[in-house]
């Protein structure tokens, strides 16, 4: 069927994304914020800058294990007495005036002249000298500069604001917080960092045939396993909060009930079943029921061609609804590939583009006008391999899969071409 002239279909995946971004589905977090503790704060965003609250480094120190010298001394020789040490985490000792070094470690700070200054022109590597311990102890006593290594002034040693100054911007506000941003945060003794408020997203199941996980279905009924991976799809992004989580029957006037304080109480939600063109698909009329705008109903994919997205003004901004199908790979699929990335962008959150990977030609030679997902394994050498699937309805096959290659509609497979991959929780 030719859906280029039903109204509220999409041309592609990606249009459906735009057109609810466009509509206002990603505009309702941007003035939230919370403080969180930085061992939880990993893939949050942040909602103030970052500035540096001293010099970093915050002292001159050694980058390496070694001797502190003055280039000078080496005029009448290349053996040094050692003078004294500097340590890590201590004050730095005094050069003395008189020839010699400072034994150093890494990290130990700069040893101070005589005259209140610097004290040492560089480091000398211990693996570039030859060490003289006394007799009577371990204690190194002197060291000779090994020939063919000619000392440079400043050579290894990390100075004062060298990396940032006090009171510099290290990240900006909307940056995402990665391992290397928690480091910097608790650098600068940030331990609860100001973040953007995860998104609290509701998961409404339909269907009468659909019962708990925990129960014994009879012969005609399935467990609910769309609310149980939904909630994982959604909860393996840090930004994301999910909320209210609950089974509605297909009764109009309960779906629109529950769809209403979902709606009050959430930045999104989710709704699977009852999007189709069935007496008994509700999900629509429920949501333009509780004042949604409907800004598309189909999108050309396979799994889940039935999508549904909308968008509800509240008088706490929008919130956005996404009505995906039953089956379970449908739901799935149609979540990651367009839901995923607009609660992002609501979110502030940069996804990374979908990697690019390579598939075997023979195994779909088909083209279709239909974007395809064909559910994948990805290995640590980035080697794709498709898993075998019965239908929309074969969850057991998404159980054994990374996630899915992309086939954008119109076209085959070619053995030359490379095709985008989603993986679950990329």
């Amino acid at each position: 069927m030719d859906d280029s002239h039903d109204a509220g279909a999409v041309d592609s995946p990606d249009e459906a994304i735009r057109r609810l971004v466009a509509e206002g589905a990603s505009a309702f977090v941007r003035d939230s914020s919370e403080r969180v503790a930085l061992s939880a704060s990993r893939g949050r965003i942040l909602a103030e800058a970052l500035r540096a609250d001293r010099d970093s480094p915050p002292f001159d120190h050694s980058a390496m294990d070694g001797y502190a010298i003055r280039i000078a001394d080496l005029v009448s020789g290349r053996e040094l007495p050692v003078l004294g040490e500097s340590r890590p985490g201590a004050a730095p000792p005094m050069m003395p005036a008189c020839r010699g070094c400072i034994r150093i470690a890494t990290g130990a700070p700069r040893p101070l002249g005589t005259d209140g200054g610097d004290g040492g022109d560089a480091v000398v590597r211990r693996e570039d000298v030859l060490e003289h311990v006394a007799a009577e102890s371990d204690d190194v006593v002197s060291i000779t500069i090994s020939e063919g290594v000619v000392p440079r002034p400043g050579e290894h040693w990390r100075r004062r604001g060298d990396n940032a100054r006090v009171g510099q911007v290290l990240l900006e506000s909307g940056a995402p917080i990665g391992a290397g941003a928690v480091a910097a945060l608790a650098t600068c003794g940030i331990a609860e960092p100001l973040v953007q408020q995860a998104l609290s997203v509701a998961l409404l199941t339909t269907g009468e045939e659909v019962v708990p996980v925990e129960s014994r279905p009879n012969d005609h009924q399935i467990r609910n396993g769309n609310a149980a991976g939904l909630a994982a799809l959604l909860a393996a992004r840090p930004w994301i909060r999910v909320g209210t989580v609950e089974h509605v029957p297909d009764e109009f006037d309960r779906l629109s009930r529950a769809l209403a304080s979902a709606i009050e109480s959430h930045h999104a939600v989710v709704l699977t079943g009852g999007v189709s063109m069935g007496h008994r698909d509700l999900v629509r009329a429920a949501i333009e029921a509780n004042g949604g705008r409907v800004v598309f109903h189909r999108v050309p994919q396979r799994p889940g061609r039935p999508m549904l997205g909308a968008v509800c003004e509240t008088s706490r901004g929008a919130v956005a609804l996404f009505g995906l199908p039953g089956n379970p790979l449908s739901a799935l699929t149609a979540a990651r590939r367009i839901a995923i990335p607009v609660l992002a962008a609501g979110a502030g959150v940069a996804m990374r583009p979908a990697r690019e990977v390579q598939i075997d030609a023979e195994t779909d030679a088909v083209s279709s006008d239909l974007w395809r997902y064909r559910l994948a394994t990805l290995d640590a050498a980035g080697r794709v391999a498709l898993v075998p699937s019965r239908s929309s309805g074969d969850v057991i096959s998404a159980g054994r899969s990374d996630g899915f290659v992309e086939i954008p509609g119109g076209r085959s497979v070619q053995a030359d071409e490379r095709y985008p991959f989603h993986g679950w929780d990329d």
